[in-house]
């Protein structure tokens, strides 16, 4: 990797993904642009307008574009960002149909794409206890937890679940996991669902991994908490933890343990 072209959206995951480039890149290795009024001192590459946003980047002659961060993509703007590609079709809108679009980015740019864990490989989970209480979940459990959740994002709708026992009791949707753990609070209140929650996070089948892998931190884990969410379970090697340092004591403060499995 000669000199990575960074596309960078708003939240921690895209301050995370630019220190880790920086550091194992070099600053001058590491041309940034932001997706949204996020760091507003980067310059725009302006979804709306790609052929321009392509042609500026060009200029920088990267060899591989990654991108990081939360961006406001729904699906009208979806497909009009992949008309503007040639690339108009059933799954424009879709979240495989977005990793296509970034794909026919980067070779216009004639960069190569990678994912944040190419660029900050220590983000990953890893397998087993992470932090927390120590929890007791078979491993008969966990596969039957990951497997359903697995199930569920290949409908494309989303990468998480919150399950009382074995239960599913929600799914994610285009508002994201904050939306989802905000939503069970409100479910909480209204039903008097458990207060032993579980959620459970993994990357959908078809996603390759370049683009938007699960995340987790320590916004996750307050929102958990205040859902009624007492365990974590994330897809071990295919999803992203934040704020490491300061989730060891968190998750011991809210009594939410965090698994990884696969």
């Amino acid at each position: 990797m000669t000199k990575l072209a960074l596309l960078l959206g708003e939240g921690a995951l895209a301050y995370a993904a630019l220190q880790a480039a920086q550091r194992q890149l070099g600053a001058e290795h590491v041309v940034s642009f932001r997706l949204n009024e996020a760091m507003a001192d980067l310059p725009l590459f302006d979804l709306d307008n790609l052929p321009r946003a392509i042609e500026v980047t060009k200029t920088h002659q990267p060899t591989h574009i990654c991108v990081a961060g939360r961006v406001d993509l729904p699906p009208a703007r979806r497909q009009a960002m992949a008309k503007s590609m040639a690339l108009l079709g059933n799954n424009a809108s879709t979240d495989l149909g977005l990793e296509h679009l970034f794909g026919a980015v980067a070779q216009s740019i004639g960069a190569m794409p990678v994912g944040v864990h190419e660029i900050a490989p220590t983000l990953l989970a890893g397998e087993g206890h992470l932090f927390g209480p120590i929890c007791k979940l078979s491993s008969g459990q966990l596969r039957r937890l990951i497997e359903a959740t697995r199930q569920f994002g290949a409908t494309d709708l989303g990468q998480a679940m919150i399950f009382a026992g074995v239960q599913p009791i929600a799914g994610e949707d285009v508002g994201g996991t904050d939306a989802l753990l905000k939503r069970v609070s409100l479910l909480s209140e209204e039903f008097g669902l458990p207060q032993n929650l579980c959620l459970v996070k993994t990357k959908k089948p078809q996603q390759s991994g370049v683009g938007d892998l699960p995340t987790i931190g320590k916004h996750t884990i307050e929102l958990a908490a205040s859902a009624g969410v007492t365990i974590i379970i994330v897809e071990a090697g295919h999803t992203l933890v934040l704020d490491q340092e300061e989730l060891p004591a968190l998750c011991e403060h809210y009594g939410v343990s965090i698994i990884g499995s696969t």
